[in-house]
């Protein structure tokens, strides 16, 4: 009979170098919305997406050896999203690309909320909201400069959201407690009996 093993590397550590990582492609992305600089920068953006989606590959394969099933389902679809963005058409098919990533994060949010951290679903929900709003302006509204600003506001919030949360996430290893608020419930003090 076969012995059962299961690898475990540092759980946290996965998560926040993907955090890290997927918070600085949104945060050119958001610089590219808000009109930072203009959209001719899209290819370096781009080629910046390969690595970024390498990096969440292997935190999803360090998620999946760890049994974090959140982790998983979170950072899986995103690595294959990063890997494949500079294939992705600005037309209908790129749009539903987009739609579609969006609508696996918000399924993320919502299973979030059963996991202590009440910042993911945030940070969840406005990724998802920003998928969606990225979807319709990559569908023929790239002239649409609303559209755009929105969703460089959108992706800028992830951005720096993103980055607390993997700070605050470093900090509470490092410490064991909770030194910037990311939402963890305190724990009720034990009863004296």
């Amino acid at each position: 009979m076969a012995e059962e093993s299961n690898v475990h590397v540092k759980v946290a550590m996965a998560d926040v170098m993907a955090l890290f990582v997927i918070a600085f492609f949104t945060f050119l992305v958001g610089g590219l919305g808000l009109g930072v600089f203009g959209l001719d920068q899209l290819a370096i953006i781009a080629e910046i997406s390969v690595p970024v989606g390498i990096l969440v590959l292997l935190a999803t394969i360090i998620a999946y050896l760890n049994e974090n099933v959140l982790g998983t389902a979170i950072f899986g679809p995103l690595a294959v999203f990063f890997l494949v963005f500079q294939f992705i058409p600005p037309d209908a098919s790129g749009m539903l690309a987009l739609v579609y990533i969006g609508l696996v994060i918000l399924i993320d949010a919502v299973l979030s909320l059963a996991q202590p951290v009440r910042l993911l679903p945030v940070v969840l929900f406005i990724a998802a909201i920003a998928f969606f709003v990225t979807g319709i302006w990559y569908n023929g509204g790239a002239a649409d400069e609303t559209l755009r600003l929105v969703a460089g506001a959108l992706w800028m919030i992830f951005s720096l959201l993103g980055l607390y949360l993997a700070t605050g996430i470093v900090l509470l290893v490092m410490k064991g407690k909770q030194v910037v608020p990311i939402g963890i419930p305190a724990t009720p003090a034990a009863s004296k009996a």
